[in-house]
């Protein structure tokens, strides 16, 4: 029994902190195959169900602002539409965009998927990933299975190198 709960532990805990979860399997003495299957299964269960909840959170916020407006007190949206007129008249005066600044916006669009596929398991949380995934690639389909992939070769890197780390 206290096996099924490391790796239930694991599998929980993978799902919001992928990166730093086979530290915490090695510390509870959980075996190499146990802790990647039950890291690899936690990563991607988490990300397909902050993936789809990202949906409902981006839906929703399009509906909740028209009555944000009538509930928000009177101050408080003087306040912001100031805020908006200055960052309106930043933008006017912005200076025009140089090669380089070219560069990184064509940059972007063209790897800017692959990117957020391949540093979202190591550097940036699975929620925050899949946020952004869902808000800027959403419509193309093959950004889900890629990241997918990204989880599942990522993680057994990972695994592989604390693996090799804490026996040496």
């Amino acid at each position: 029994m206290a096996y099924f709960l490391k790796i239930l532990n694991v599998l929980l805990l993978s799902t919001v902190k992928y990166f730093y979860t086979p530290i915490y399997a090695y510390m509870i003495g959980l075996d190499y195959w146990g802790t990647m299957a039950a890291m690899i299964v936690g990563g991607v269960l988490g990300f397909l169900i902050y993936y789809h909840f990202s949906k409902i959170v981006i839906v929703s916020t399009k509906h909740i602002k028209p009555l944000a407006n009538i509930v928000i007190p009177y101050h408080l949206r003087d306040h912001y539409n100031r805020y908006k007129h200055k960052r309106r008249l930043r933008k006017k005066n912005k200076k025009i965009f140089t090669k380089r600044n070219r560069r990184l916006v064509k940059l972007g669009n063209n790897y800017g998927m692959y990117t957020i596929i391949l540093l979202t398991p190591i550097l940036i949380s699975l929620i925050l990933g899949a946020f952004l995934l869902r808000k800027y690639y959403g419509n193309r389909r093959e950004a889900v299975p890629l990241m997918i992939v990204s989880i599942i070769i990522e993680g057994a890197i990972i695994i592989t190198g604390y693996w090799y780390m804490m026996d040496h």
